[in-house]
């Protein structure tokens, strides 16, 4: 028998490369594939029994809400597997509660402020995907790609600002964009001409834990509620972020896209006065240190 399927007992090990290509038939997504390896691969050995899930968790201090939903892929892969149900059931049935709810920090403007005063201490790449998050708003993964793949000649000039194209709706030859400054467009072009490695979203993240800087998913959050604000309609700071109904008529499409082309400027103006706010508070202490 192999020992990855005894009946009561798990060997991480033994089921790694099975387990792999059960993640790659179900096509999870990259970021979140790598991510549940190495949670189980830090915490998981063998498990024979539902104390053993409690003592893993007893061991873990951050993160336990994504190793929780880690372990509940990995009995999913063990019911495929040929495992026991009665087993694996009595295995979810340990693991704790762990509370997700809803996060609704939103970073204030002085919170940005002491992000952008670190960024002369950052190395220029975590600049750049900076830079761009706070400029559009996108996902993590989605400005990753944008660094990854620039190319200067796909960018479009819209009212003084540039806009790239995103993604493509399942379906559709409508497509969501995203909007940043001209200086982002110059730094994107020179990193692009050095032919940097490519970037991967989980070292970004580390790193802009590592500066201090503030996470990709709170920029996101302050932009939104920075647009709505500033009196930027609700449906076109959705849009503007790339959340957009699958199935939308030309007609709202093309009206989206203008008046998102329209308002963007209004957000920029706002982040322009953050960097120029930093670099006031620059020159005021350098002329006190003179």
């Amino acid at each position: 028998m192999n020992p990855g399927r005894q009946r009561g007992r798990l060997n991480w090990h033994a089921i790694y490369k099975d387990f792999m290509a059960y993640l790659d038939g179900k096509r999870y997504n990259e970021r979140w594939k790598k991510c549940m390896v190495s949670y189980l691969s830090r915490y998981v050995s063998n498990i024979e029994s539902p104390m053993d899930i409690i003592e893993i968790f007893s061991k873990v201090k951050a993160g336990r809400t994504d190793l929780e939903r880690a372990l509940r892929v990995l009995f999913n892969f063990m019911e495929a597997y040929g495992y026991d149900n009665e087993f694996v059931n009595s295995l979810r049935k340990a693991l704790p509660k762990v509370e997700c709810g809803i996060d609704l920090k939103i970073p204030t403007e002085a919170d940005i402020v002491k992000s952008i005063s670190k960024l002369e201490t950052v190395p220029t790449k975590y600049q750049i995907v900076f830079r761009l998050l706070l400029d559009s708003g996108l996902r993590l993964t989605e400005a990753v790609k944008i660094v990854n793949e620039f190319k200067p000649e796909s960018v479009e000039r819209v009212n003084g600002f540039c806009r790239i194209l995103v993604g493509q709706f399942r379906g559709s030859k409508q497509a969501y964009y995203a909007y940043f400054s001209e200086s982002t467009f110059k730094a994107l072009t020179e990193h692009a001409l050095n032919n940097h490695e490519p970037l991967n979203p989980l070292n970004v993240s580390h790193y802009f834990n590592k500066y201090g800087l503030t996470a990709p998913k709170y920029l996101r959050k302050f932009m939104f509620d920075t647009m709505i604000t500033l009196g930027i309609p609700e449906s076109v700071a959705d849009f503007i972020q790339g959340r957009v109904a699958r199935r939308i008529g030309a007609k709202h499409y093309m009206s989206l896209v203008r008046q998102a082309d329209s308002f963007y400027g209004k957000y920029q103006a706002k982040i322009a006065e953050l960097y120029a706010l930093h670099y006031r508070r620059w020159d005021s202490k350098v002329k006190a240190n003179e």
